[in-house]
């Protein structure tokens, strides 16, 4: 489990779990059939040590996790100085229809944090997971933070 990269009692760690708590947007960057990097901001959730994403399956970070399942996923940093930073280096695993099994899990967690974003969206929880039907599971197991 990615949770034993972070050591509690170190405060930029500690920093770090609560923003990957709290923040909305993560940007996941994944590798091109070409070895270039592709980076693009995505909703998550954090839950036992593993981030997880919803897709469209035909989205090019799914293309790429299929063919390249390295991933780094970074927070904005933030701070009075940009001194909160969150990069994370790990692997994705696909879960192709794994969105609607996933929102009946953690349907009361996402829909409290994307709360004023779904409601912009205005698209319910159920309708994102038909839409975003592709389940990422991204498991860190590199941490930089500061």
């Amino acid at each position: 489990m990615a949770d034993n990269i972070f050591d509690p009692d170190n405060p930029a760690h500690a920093k770090a779990l609560g923003m990957l708590d709290r923040d909305l947007i993560a940007w996941i960057t994944t590798l091109g059939s070409d070895g270039s990097p592709r980076a693009v901001p995505v909703w998550f959730l954090w839950h036992d040590g593993t981030m997880s994403i919803l897709s469209e399956p035909v989205s090019h970070k799914v293309t790429h996790i299929r063919s390249d399942p390295r991933v780094l996923v970074h927070l904005h940093a933030g701070g009075p100085t940009g001194d909160d930073v969150v990069v994370l280096r790990g692997t994705a695993t696909l879960t192709p229809d794994g969105a609607a099994g996933w929102i009946e899990r953690f349907r009361e967690r996402y829909t409290a944090k994307y709360a004023e974003s779904i409601a912009a969206f205005g698209i319910p929880a159920e309708a994102l997971a038909q839409k975003f039907s592709t389940l990422i599971e991204f498991r860190p197991r590199h941490l930089l933070a500061w």
